[in-house]
């Protein structure tokens, strides 16, 4: 093993323990309680290799997300155009993907995200989940047929938010609820919900409104 390789693999190693120390403390005793002495502390590694690696316990945080999300971005698939039953059953793997990224990182986004997280977290999930979102969104309006219109009342960004709402909060509720469904059900409800409305959430066959 080259010098190289060996350097790369003690700051992999550090990462890892600062963030498993990171996450086992914020559920002990909630993110704006700990400090980055306790971080340190836990993780068996001084202060001043922490701030060797991360500015402070926001920055830590927020590079664990940065990495997650990359491999989830890097690892997407293309979005397929799909009618609707076969969606709600099978929706878009892009979805399917999302859930499965949360399921892998369940320790850090239960921790983050639950009672003893942090709202800033929260807020920086929110907002990167509306990017996706509207990123997304230029793929659904080339995919709507020539006929189809869209409502110019409603500002353009308003149905991101409302969409990267619905998600966040289902995600959260599956967190907390242990995981018992899998990420393909959690996918085809949030699906069903989101494109299709409350009534279609409950099992009831609701048609799509009709041009005026």
């Amino acid at each position: 093993m080259s010098h190289e390789e060996q350097t790369d693999l003690r700051v992999r190693r550090t990462h890892k323990f600062l963030q498993e120390a990171m996450i086992e403390l914020i559920m002990e005793k909630g993110f704006d309680a700990i400090t980055v002495g306790d971080i340190s502390e836990r993780a068996m590694i001084n202060r001043t290799t922490f701030y060797r690696h991360y500015q402070d316990k926001y920055d830590l945080v927020a590079k664990i997300f940065e990495d997650a999300t990359n491999r989830l971005v890097e690892n997407m698939k293309p979005f397929q155009k799909q009618n609707g039953q076969q969606a709600m059953e099978n929706p878009p793997e892009i979805w399917l993907q999302v859930f499965e990224h949360f399921a892998e990182n369940a320790r850090l986004y239960r921790a983050m995200l639950g009672k003893n997280g942090s709202s800033w977290f929260a807020a920086r999930i929110s907002d990167y989940t509306v990017k996706i979102v509207l990123e997304l969104e230029s793929i659904w309006r080339a995919e709507l047929e020539p006929d189809q219109t869209i409502d110019p009342a409603m500002p353009p960004e308003l149905p991101a938010i409302q969409l990267a709402h619905v998600l966040l909060g289902t995600i959260i509720w599956w967190l907390e609820s242990d995981q018992r469904a899998t990420p393909k059900q959690m996918s085809s409800w949030f699906y069903r919900f989101a494109f299709y409305g409350y009534l279609a959430a409950l099992g009831y066959g609701t048609p799509m409104p009709s041009k005026a």
